[in-house]
């Protein structure tokens, strides 16, 4: 593992040096479909997601680290029950950039994702709380960027993450790129 992360992360710090890199900061919102184990047995919900994205580099190959918490809750009449689940998750990897047009681009992205969270049961007033474990997943996405000014620009995006359950989340986001200069 320590060697596929040098393999991949060591030419593209070297090229981002070599021409005029810039970090461009991606406040985001978006909604995601994830596996919620509890209560069992587990199922598929769409809730809010939100965090930053930075990225560092030249648009054709940049470094991107990702951070992001997703909350749901739902209540269950019938067993008097409430479940508030929320996960954090960092996101470490590589992202292309290819201009289509002066103010539009399209983008691929792939690395690895951190997950670790924790679910809260309440049931019939007695809370309990559920601690998930840390899981590491490969994820890989695509979206589309459009410039509305020098410095800014308008990015949407989906991104698939393999789950525990060896099937694939979805992350469809929105966000804003303000970029931040060169670094020489």
């Amino acid at each position: 593992m320590k060697k596929l992360f040098l393999f991949i992360f060591l030419p593209v710090i070297s090229f981002a040096q070599s021409k005029e890199a810039k970090f461009t900061l991606e406040p985001l919102y978006g909604l995601e479909t994830s596996y919620v184990a509890y209560p069992s047995p587990g199922k598929y919900v769409t809730r809010g997601t939100y965090g930053a994205r930075l990225l560092y580099g030249v648009n054709l190959l940049s470094v991107e680290s990702e951070l992001t918490q997703t909350k749901s809750n739902e209540f269950y009449q019938s067993k008097d029950q409430r479940v508030d689940d929320t996960s954090n998750r960092l996101s470490l990897g590589i992202r292309s950039t290819i201009p289509l047009h002066k103010f539009v681009g399209i983008y691929v992205r792939t690395g690895a994702r951190a997950s670790q969270g924790e679910t809260e049961i309440t049931t019939a007033g007695i809370k309990e709380t559920k601690d998930s474990p840390l899981l590491v997943n490969p994820y890989g996405g695509a979206g589309l960027q459009v410039a509305v000014s020098n410095i800014f620009a308008i990015n949407v995006g989906v991104t698939l993450i393999r789950n525990a359950e060896n099937k694939f989340d979805q992350q469809w986001t929105a966000a804003l790129s303000t970029r931040f200069g060169t670094v020489r």
